[in-house]
């Protein structure tokens, strides 16, 4: 099968390729590392330690896939692996209520032999081991420790939290906690330190007017809010000497009302140059992180703060790195061959495919899971759309979407590839359905050594995200399809498409193991006049043809709000209907924010707490609020949702023969394509 790929697609033309820019040897204060890319701290802290299998043999337990996701990153060729999020003191700025105690004067106890094994380990593959240092100031999570979080300014939050402002004492003693655990982990073995300065924390909010209002040298100001973090920095360089490397990280622009921007930015990084050895560059806000582009999602450029950071980079002499959606060795050696960076950062990626930078310079670009920034592995604050299923402030983590075989340690897969047994055989196994999930269990079948035939009904694989081929906000997963889609033809897998499996089929092909992804289909419900509105997917497989000048879209879910970006980006006026209270109620964190908002931004219309009653050709009847209402447009869209595809015919010939069989994805319950994936994986690694 040939694979057309489009103009807009990012993944590697030819094997051959190779990024010189990219694995070029970077000198950063008395450090040279082994190339250009920075495994950023990306989500975790000393807490992901402390729970599961043991690899170090102590008596109490720590989290094995913590280490082993240091491992994946170090042994996937980063030349610096970021350790993130720890806080300089443990007592008023724990910003989990996990997080463990860290006596950093102490260099016997349990978490501190961890973080020297692991350094150890970071550095027998070449690579460099840092620590990043985030402070939280007022904005500390409220846990229920009964401490006041502090800032520079003492205040009363909205939600009534008291913030207690640091006094000159303790401003002194929160420098002397940043030197103590520089050192901790100095005589951990590890190489350098990152000092957080940007999205929001606590050396931000000094410097920010928003969060600023002292009247002593901290403040008023450009140069005394500064006075925080230099004197900081200026303190951590005297007692680590030049040997020690330090890099701090900071916002270009918070992207917010009031907040600091790129000329801040400048102005701040040649006051710390003096103290520092590298600059790392993102942007955004913590407490906004979706709509400030701290996190990125599909509706953000990629490599969105490069351009900020060459800017920076033209007033320092000190080497800068970047991140922010960065997922392709093609931007990134773009970025430094053409002198606007010294070195790329990248968060996201590492968890979608840990071995990026050795795919890259071995000339497997195309094999590399390109980050989807969809949020599924950290889904963030709820931003400006927080609505009643938020019974905590932060959603669950969840594992990544397109990498089935992660170590992400908060994850809710517990299954470790090394741990699963080995197949007794090689099994002849069918796998009903060419979407993402069987592609996957396809894939990791053959790997294991079985006979795979992978029966798809229509006449391409990719299944229902063949519908990306014809939205510009989806590129990532075509992208992602079209790589499951070359790593199927890689192997000696039977692909037969237009081949619908019957009962009869399945007798004849007689498998050892069945593997069930035949997905869904589109749900119509029981509403008068509902067969006059055209679905979702026959709209994308239209290519948005028909549509008119305006359409009314059935559903305020996720397949609702994105399709309704997605005509809005035609130019098409877009009006949702949801049933319930609130568009994507489902949806958490992020990504929910970044939909929601580019619908708002771009005019996108919507009625909530509205049923649909009556659909005609160019109209919906409602009834909202004990009201009926009309509603007029050229085309009806019905994104109601999808449900599983049913598998009773097959299941009894399955079960008839004792045949073992796994159901994965959509045709278990419509969910997401990670789900599909994970599934996918799991069930084919289970095949012994």
């Amino acid at each position: 099968m040939i694979v057309i790929l489009r103009k807009d697609e990012t993944p590697c033309q030819k094997k051959t390729q190779y990024f010189p820019n990219l694995f070029e040897p970077l000198k950063i204060g008395s450090k040279t590392v082994k190339n250009r890319i920075e495994a950023a701290p990306a989500m975790f802290a000393f807490e992901h330690f402390m729970e599961g299998d043991d690899p170090f043999g102590y008596t109490q337990p720590v989290n094995e896939k913590a280490y082993r996701m240091l491992e994946a990153k170090a042994k996937g060729g980063a030349g610096i692996v970021c350790l993130g999020e720890i806080s300089p003191n443990h007592e008023y700025d724990k910003r989990f209520p996990f997080e463990p105690y860290v006596d950093y004067n102490s260099r016997d106890d349990r978490i501190f032999n961890i973080i020297q094994k692991t350094a150890e380990m970071i550095k027998s593959y070449g690579a460099l081991p840092v620590g990043e240092l985030l402070s939280c100031g007022e904005i500390k999570t409220d846990i229920g420790d009964g401490i006041n979080p502090k800032g520079p300014s003492e205040k009363d939050l909205p939600d009534g939290t008291h913030v207690d402002a640091f006094t000159k004492e303790e401003i002194l003693d929160c420098y002397e906690d940043y030197v103590t655990a520089c050192k901790w982990f100095q005589a951990a073995g590890w190489e350098g330190i990152m000092i957080h300065c940007g999205h929001g924390w606590l050396p931000a909010q000094f410097l920010s007017p928003m969060y600023n209002k002292r009247t002593d040298e901290y403040g008023g100001s450009f140069e005394n809010r500064a006075r925080f973090t230099v004197d900081l920095l200026k303190r951590v360089r005297e007692a680590m000497g030049p040997d020690f490397m330090i890099e701090i990280r900071v916002s270009s622009s918070e992207h917010l009302k009031g907040g600091l921007e790129l000329e801040d930015a400048i102005k701040y990084c040649k006051m710390c140059e003096p103290y520092i050895d590298m600059i790392h560059v993102s942007c955004g806000h913590y407490l906004s992180s979706s709509r400030s582009r701290e996190f990125s999602t599909a509706y953000a450029p990629h490599g969105l703060n490069i351009d900020a950071a060459a800017k920076i980079k033209e007033n320092v002499s000190v080497p800068v790195t970047v991140v922010g959606g960065i997922n392709s060795p093609e931007q990134a050696e773009e970025a430094i061959k053409a002198g606007k960076v010294d070195m790329v950062s990248m968060g996201r990626q590492f968890f979608a495919d840990p071995a990026f930078p050795n795919k890259a310079k071995e000339g497997r670009a195309d094999e590399i899971r390109r980050c989807l920034r969809c949020g599924r592995c950290y889904p963030g604050p709820s931003g400006e759309h927080e609505t009643e299923i938020w019974t905590v402030k932060y959603p669950p983590l969840d594992s990544c979407t397109i990498n089935p075989y992660d170590v992400w340690p908060a994850s809710h897969h517990k299954v470790l590839p090394d741990k699963m047994p080995k197949p007794q055989a090689s099994r002849k196994v069918l796998i009903v359905g060419g979407g993402c999930g069987g592609m996957q269990a396809a894939i990791t079948a053959a790997d294991r050594g079985h006979q795979v035939i992978l029966c798809e009904k229509s006449e391409v694989l990719g299944g229902l995200i063949n519908f990306t081929d014809h939205t510009d906000h989806k590129v990532d997963i075509r992208n992602f399809k079209n790589l499951l889609i070359r790593e199927v033809n890689k192997r000696s897998i039977d692909v037969r498409l237009n081949c619908e499996v019957t009962p009869e089929m399945l007798k004849e092909i007689n498998p050892e193991a069945v593997i069930l992804a035949v997905g869904s289909d589109d749900l119509i419900l029981p509403i008068e006049g509902i067969e006059n509105a055209v679905t979702a997917m026959e709209v994308y497989n239209n290519d948005f043809k028909g549509l008119g000048e305006s359409t009314i879209i059935l559903g305020g879910g996720l397949v609702g709000c994105e399709a309704a970006a997605d005509y809005i980006d035609h130019g098409v006026k877009t009006m949702i209907v949801e049933m319930k209270g609130a568009l994507m109620p489902d949806i958490t964190g992020l990504y929910r924010t970044a939909v929601h908002d580019f619908i708002d931004e771009h005019g996108g219309k919507y009625e909530v707490n509205a049923k649909v009653t009556k659909v005609g050709k160019d109209y919906v009847t409602a009834e909202q609020n004990g009201k009926e209402i009309i509603l007029k447009a050229d085309t009806v869209v019905n994104a109601m949702g999808r449900r599983n595809h049913s598998t009773e015919a097959l299941e009894s010939v399955i079960n008839e023969k004792g045949i073992p069989v796994w159901k994965i994805g959509d045709c278990v319950r419509a969910r997401q394509i990670g789900d599909s994936v994970r599934e996918g994986w799991t069930a084919a690694m289970e095949i012994i």
